[in-house]
């Protein structure tokens, strides 16, 4: 009985759900790709049926169906999508792009190629793969992407250029940085004028094959940027915005105490033979009055960042319009640093006559403007951070001394005021100002079956201001300006460039041919004019009036033009999609040299075999295996103008009469015509594998880069009025290994995940150099971080790296009772330093590599993983063999502001290993102060959700997406500094080619936490 009556409400129940089930509903909904463009045209099925339908022009569908039904989404190039409907009734359906990493285009010179048929060395990264947050330029959003590229900060203050290094160092007197060419029009340098919201994708060349087409200028490499386009289908309107909180790593060094910085003081005073600074009636009612400054925290503040951008696209068949605005504000983490940048583009494609034109423009204004101070290893008084690594713990701030009792004032200062180091920042006025314009227009048109013709031409203007006031009420001395100093600096720079290009392509049967050959001229223009004036009746008007200085300041001004004229031509052929063959020629001509060295020939060669499309190869393993081998010759003219001519000067005194001085012209340059290129030979061996279906991708490559004709400034006899003349002497080599390795998978329950691991190794070797008699090696870069430190801390010498380290072992301190056989007048508490030479005496000859200022290896590693609507993506960097003298750690020992300087010897403290009194000469540079500055980072850390096409709807939008990013979230380093990245500048026009590894007064780097929103319509 229990039986039959489960057997009843069985079939009962049964019977009422089972037409629930079965009963069909109308299914609505939208199809589009990953950027939320509409796919028209798309097919929409059920599952295990023959009934389906298909999407209308905005992407739309609507279809009958029940909620057991499977519907298939499949759309020709997109990666088809099944999705069981369930209780659903509206579907928001977005198709990923059908990749086939073979099927990929890339960016070359002049053209592009599918990485199948690719024979060069390229890294892509494209806008997925960029580094998110705060990125205030090209080279932030690419840093630690790709293999063989280095990036690196040089002060990480507002506004400040990135240091850029394909495959390591070529040169000594000309800049190592890449060639830029932002769609199509070439650039020696960014400055961080192109706004990275724009860039869709960045090619990075870096072997022959692929740099030759640059000729002279493709020796360090090039970086092609390839800015958004306008899209076929219904136009879009997106909004992004930033905001980012920033704090510096300010507790990297750790101050001493007052009452120790006393004491110290006074035991420095006693062995000096004077009285103590202190009193123990001061040293106790310091301790009492808790006097104890730390300028770090007064100089610096909480940063942000605020981003604004406004894209819209869109286009037809015929023509296509992207169109952006921007505006990006930066306010330093220390006081009175920003940067703001404002920027505007239109790039636009019309197609004519049924295809068989094209014309289109691509054009961008932008402005920056920044606040500024002198974060660079030089003795100027107006870098903040020198005043406050020389100023004593004791010294209050203004508005704290101005609360002490006369009695305390005398007591611990006696008749001194203290000295305030953030001086400069709170009163000097230094403002910057750029305006760039760039424009660049081409035409392209089928002129015969099988041949096109491109005619493109552009131009790029940069005016900038630079202003500098410093009040008369400034106590400052030796800085950039004397207190009641006003001065305006004005430079115009010019580019314009104009190309012609044919291209042939041809498949006849398992032949295919791409030919190109092409001409092209550039030119430029730069002038500059500098002004000012002191000694004004008012401060009021700072800079704005210096025409009311009753002294005028010296003025200085120049003129430089160049031109290059070029003809290059390149072919791709490929038999059977087995074989590949590319051979590339660029001849240049350069107006910065000598009329019988102008002209420079640039040829290289590649092949590569895909051995994957041979009938013999059948692995279900392996789906992509190819080799290929690269060799040529590619150039670098780059090398300020006029320096390879002879100059003149109006800067010399002379006198006709014995008493009146007037303006003299002597000679300042002695020019050299036979001054060539520098040629760097280029070699590359590589091996390309894809596993499962290219799921797995790993790409291995060797290389091999010789510069012969090193432009070297060699020094000459004193009897030709000059110090040195530019000219070929040397060689320099740089050798390595790359690695790169991808993996991606999609999984049934949706979750997918991205990995990306790169690496790269490079050894830089001085081959040879053609040095004065008696001489074996050149001096680096000097610094002059103190009145008592200075030198050189770098050399250039056979055998070494470019960026070498370069000084003295340190044994440390000599003791009472002890004698130096080498160093015979040294005293108790002087430093002691090993005989290198064994010559028994402590010389210049005594030093050697005492590290390195380049990483020998760089390692990237990214995992992406993406479930249903959240994206997290997490980054590290890795910089290993590479070493830092830390300059402020010398000069907090000098003036006793760290705590390394209770470390001092004494002869109340015999157990200290550091000297008792300053460093002679550039004894400083030692192994004492130079640090190991490997480091693993955290760069980036990023979470995204995108909301749902249901959600959407109800608030009218077509996209959603909320996002978190942490920036520099955590650095794992021995180094004891601010930042292990950073490398102090010079006035090194060149780009710290022997300056590297020095930190000095260096901005400090930042944490950042960024929230972003990101709206489509």
């Amino acid at each position: 009985m229990k039986k039959t009556l489960l057997k009843i409400i069985f079939v009962l129940i049964f019977g009422v759900f089972l037409p629930i089930n079965a009963q069909e509903k109308n299914i609505e909904g939208t199809l589009t790709d990953v950027e939320g463009i509409p796919l028209p045209g798309a097919t929409v099925t059920i599952k295990g049926t023959t009934r389906g339908v298909v999407t209308d022009f905005d992407g739309k569908f609507s279809i009958t169906a029940s909620q057991e039904n499977v519907l298939v989404f499949s759309f020709l190039g997109y990666s088809t999508q099944e999705i069981k409907i369930g209780t659903q009734t509206n579907l928001k359906v977005v198709l990923q792009p059908e990749f086939n990493e073979l099927e990929e285009t890339i960016i070359i010179g002049y053209g592009s190629v599918r990485k199948e048929d690719l024979t060069g060395s390229v890294s892509v990264i494209s806008e997925k793969s960029f580094n998110q947050g705060p990125v205030v330029g090209v080279e932030n959003l690419i840093q630690g992407r790709a293999s063989g590229v280095q990036i690196s900060t040089t002060s990480s203050e507002p506004g400040a250029d990135m240091l850029v290094r394909i495959r390591g160092n070529n040169s000594v007197n000309s800049n190592n940085n890449p060639l830029y060419v932002v769609d199509g029009f070439p650039m020696e340098s960014l400055s961080n004028s192109i706004n990275p919201a724009d860039i869709a994708s960045v090619s990075i060349l870096k072997d022959a094959s692929a740099t030759a087409i640059y000729g002279t200028r493709g020796a360090n490499g090039v970086v092609i940027i390839t800015t958004k386009r306008g899209k076929k289908g219904k136009s879009s309107v997106t909004y992004t915005g930033n905001y980012s909180i920033q704090e510096a790593n300010t507790d990297a060094y750790d101050f001493i105490d007052s009452s120790d910085y006393a004491i110290l003081q006074n035991e420095i005073d006693i062995t000096n033979g004077v009285a103590p600074s202190y009193t123990q009636e001061a040293i106790d009612r310091i301790e009492e009055l808790g006097l104890q400054t730390n300028w770090l925290d007064e100089a610096f503040r909480t940063g942000y960042v605020s981003e604004h951008q406004v894209a819209v696209s869109g286009g037809n068949e015929d023509t296509k319009m992207f169109f952006s605005a921007g505006a990006y504000s930066w306010e330093g983490v220390v006081k009175n640093t920003s940067f703001d940048r404002y920027n505007v583009r239109l790039n636009a494609d019309q197609s004519l006559l049924e295809g068989r034109v094209k014309v289109g423009v691509n054009t961008s204004l932008s402005a920056t403007e920044s606040d500024f101070l002198g974060f660079s290893a030089s003795s100027l008084q107006d870098n903040i951070l020198r005043g406050i690594f020389q100023t004593s713990p004791l010294n209050p701030t203004y508005d704290l001394y101005d609360t002490l009792s006369t009695e305390d004032k005398a007591l611990i200062y006696g008749t001194s005021s203290p000295r305030d180091p953030l001086e400069t920042l709170e009163i000097m006025d230094n403002k910057g100002t750029n305006y760039f314009v760039l424009a660049n227009a081409f035409l392209e048109a089928k002129i015969f079956k099988d041949f096109t013709f491109k005619t493109q031409g552009g131009a790029r203007i940069v005016n900038q201001k630079i202003n500098q006031f410093l009040p008369s009420t400034s106590s400052l001395v030796a800085s950039s300006l004397d207190p009641g100093s006003a001065r305006q600096s004005h430079l115009l720079y010019k580019y314009y460039t104009y190309s012609n290009l044919l291209s042939y392509d041809k498949l006849i049967g398992k032949h295919s041919i791409n030919a190109i050959a092409g001409y092209t001229h550039e030119w430029s223009s730069e002038e500059y004019f500098s002004a000012g004036s002191s000694d004004f009746t008012t401060d009021a008007l700072g800079y704005y009036s210096l025409q009311g200085g009753a002294t005028i300041l010296t003025p200085s001004s120049y003129v430089a033009d160049s031109e290059l004229a070029s003809y290059l031509a390149r072919v791709n052929y490929i038999f059977d999609d087995r074989y590949l063959l590319t051979l590339t020629y660029r001849r240049d001509g350069s107006s910065k040299f000598g009329e019988g060295n102008k002209w420079g020939n640039f040829p290289a060669a590649a092949v590569a075999w895909n051995v994957h499309n041979e009938s013999f190869f059948n692995s279900g393993l392996i789906s992509q295996l190819k080799l290929r081998s690269s060799i040529g010759i590619t150039g670098n003219d780059r090398f300020g103008v006029g320096l390879g001519q002879s100059t003149f000067s109006p800067s010399a005194s002379v006198t006709t009469d014995g008493s009146t001085l007037s303006v003299g012209t002597i000679s300042s340059r002695v020019g050299n015509e036979d001054l060539q290129w520098e040629e760097t030979k280029k070699f590359d061996l590589a091996l390309e594998l894809g596993f499962f279906n290219n799921n797995l991708t790993m790409e291995l490559g060797y290389y091999k880069n010789n510069t012969t004709n090193l432009l070297l400034n060699k020094t000459i006899a004193p009897s030709n009025g000059i110090e040195s003349i530019l000219t070929n002497a040397g060689e320099v080599e740089n050798k390595g290994i790359e690695l790169s390795l991808n993996y991606k998978k999609t999984f049934n329950n949706g979750f997918g995940w991205t990995s990306n691991l790169n690496f790269s190794q490079n050894e830089n070797t001085v081959i040879s150099l053609e040095l004065i008699e008696g001489t074996d090696f050149l001096p680096g870069e000097e610094a002059r971080i103190d009145g008592n430190v200075s030198g050189s801390y770098s050399v250039l010498e056979e055998g070494l790296p470019v960026g070498t380290i370069y000084g003295y072992r340190y044994l440390g301190v000599l003791q009472d009772g002890e004698t130096s056989l080498t160093q015979p007048t040294a005293q108790p508490g002087d430093p002691l330093f090993e005989d290198i030479n064994e010559d028994g005496q402590i010389t210049g000859e005594d030093k050697e590599l005492i590290g390195n200022g380049y990483p020998k290896f760089n390692v990237g590693f990214n995992n992406s993983f993406n479930y249903k609507n959240f994206t997290l993506s997490v980054f590290l960097t890795g910089v290993f063999d590479v070493d830092k003298l830390n300059g402020n750690n010398v000069i907090g020992y000098q003036y006793n502001t760290l705590a390394i300087a209770k470390d001092r010897w004494t002869p109340s403290n015999p157990e200290g290993t550091l000297p008792q009194n300053l460093w002679q000469g550039d004894q400083w540079v030692n192994d004492y102060f130079v640090e190991d500055a490997s480091y693993i980072r955290l760069s980036n850390v990023s979470l995204s959700y995108d909301f749902n096409k249901n959600v959407l709807d109800k608030i009218g939008l077509a996209a959603l997406q909320l996002s978190f990013v942490a920036t520099n979230l955590a650095t794992w380093s021995d180094y004891s500094g601010f930042d292990p990245e950073v490398n102090s500048t010079r006035t090194s026009g060149t780009n710290l080619n022997t300056g590297a590894g020095l930190d000095a007064y260096s901005y400090p780097y930042q944490k950042s936490f960024t929230l972003g929103i990101k709206v489509g319509i």
